[in-house]
C-alpha cells in the first residue's frame, strides 16, 4: 500500500517547519496504514539497522519506508523488504552520472527529450532499490541497473525484486490542509 501526503510549501513559509510538517503528516498515514494490520505506531515500536532504515521491532513480516520532497512525502507498507524515493525535478547532477550510472543507462539520459526528469526517474528507482536492501547508497549503484523505455522499466542487477514508478505532479489551486492519497 502506498499513501501519498501533498502539502503546500506555502502553508508554512518556514523550510524547517514545512519538513518537519510533512514529516508529521506521513508519519501519520504510516499510522493509519498500520493500524489497518492491528499495528498501533509509536516511537518505541521503530528502531533502524546500521544504515538508518526504519523496521517495525515487533513484525517479522511486515515492512515499511519513507520518503519526502519539497511537496510530497510518500509512505509504502508490504509484506516485502520495501523501498520508496520522492524526489523534485531540478537540474541533473553531472558527479552523481558519472559515480552511479550505467552506460546504457547514461545512453538512454543523452537521448532523452527531458534529460532532467529522466535522470530523476532513473535515481529514484536506484534510492528505492538500496532503501528496499536496508543499506543505502554503499551499495555500488551502477551494478544496479534501470532502463527506461516511455512507461516500460526494466531492471538489471536486481534479482527478486519489481519496480513501479508514479509520477505526480503537484498542482495547488488552493493552500488547503494536506492532501492524502493511498493507492494499492
Amino acid at each position: 500500500m502506498l499513501y501519498f501526503v501533498r502539502r503546500s510549501f506555502n502553508l508554512d513559509n518556514d523550510k524547517a517547519l514545512h519538513k518537519k510538517q510533512l514529516r508529521k503528516s506521513v508519519y501519520t498515514a504510516l499510522s493509519d496504514g498500520l493500524k489497518s494490520y492491528g499495528i498501533d505506531l509509536s516511537e518505541s515500536s521503530v528502531s533502524y539497522n546500521k544504515y538508518g532504515k526504519p523496521f517495525l521491532k515487533d513484525s517479522k513480516n511486515l515492512y515499511f519506508n519513507i520518503s519526502h520532497c519539497r511537496e510530497l512525502a510518500v509512505c509504502a507498507i508490504e509484506k516485502t523488504e520495501v523501498g520508496v524515493d520522492a524526489e523534485d525535478i531540478r537540474k541533473l547532477r553531472p558527479g552523481v552520472i558519472r559515480r552511479a550510472f550505467s552506460e546504457k543507462e547514461k545512453y538512454i539520459l543523452e537521448n532523452s527529450a527531458d534529460s532532467d526528469q529522466m535522470f530523476f526517474r532513473i535515481w529514484t528507482l536506484k534510492e528505492s532499490f538500496v532503501k528496499a536492501l536496508g543499506i543505502g547508497i554503499s551499495y555500488p549503484l551502477k551494478s544496479a541497473e534501470f532502463l527506461i523505455n516511455d512507461d516500460i522499466i526494466m531492471s538489471v542487477g536486481c534479482d527478486g525484486y519489481s519496480f513501479t514508478q508514479i509520477i505526480v505532479c503537484l498542482l495547488y489551486t488552493s493552500d488547503a490542509a494536506d492532501d492524502r492519497i493511498s493507492v494499492d
